[in-house]
């Protein structure tokens, strides 16, 4: 018997002029950890962390809205890959949605950020 796995696929964009003005909001919500706002400064890397919102946008509207968003973590590996990390409290909550693996992918253009986001069951 073969053990057969499914996906899930978002694809989220917003404009930067959008993000911009929900940053505040988002900043306050704690959608972002201190190593995401200390890497990504919002004066240099608005983009960035616009793309890091639509992952965890894709994941909260998978799971329910009711966890801590910075417990989804986001860092840039040393290629600059974007790479997912995930704090002890969310993690059981993935295994009860039956979430084996998260992957994303993040692209901008100077007016426009989308985020791709694939859930593994």
């Amino acid at each position: 018997m073969t053990d057969k796995t499914s996906f899930t696929k978002t694809v989220n964009k917003i404009s930067k002029e959008d993000f911009i003005t929900l940053y505040p909001s988002l900043v306050s919500g704690k959608w972002f950890s201190e190593r995401e706002l200390e890497a990504f400064p919002f004066e240099k890397s608005a983009s960035s962390l616009a793309g890091r919102y639509l992952i965890k946008k894709a994941v909260a509207d998978h799971l329910g809205h009711e966890f801590d968003k910075s417990e989804i973590e986001i860092l840039n590996n040393e290629f600059g890959k974007p790479d997912i990390f995930i704090g002890m409290n969310l993690r059981d909550k993935l295994d009860k949605a039956g979430i084996k693996k998260i992957w994303c992918s993040i692209s901008h253009s100077r007016s426009i950020i989308a985020g791709l986001t694939i859930l593994s069951f």
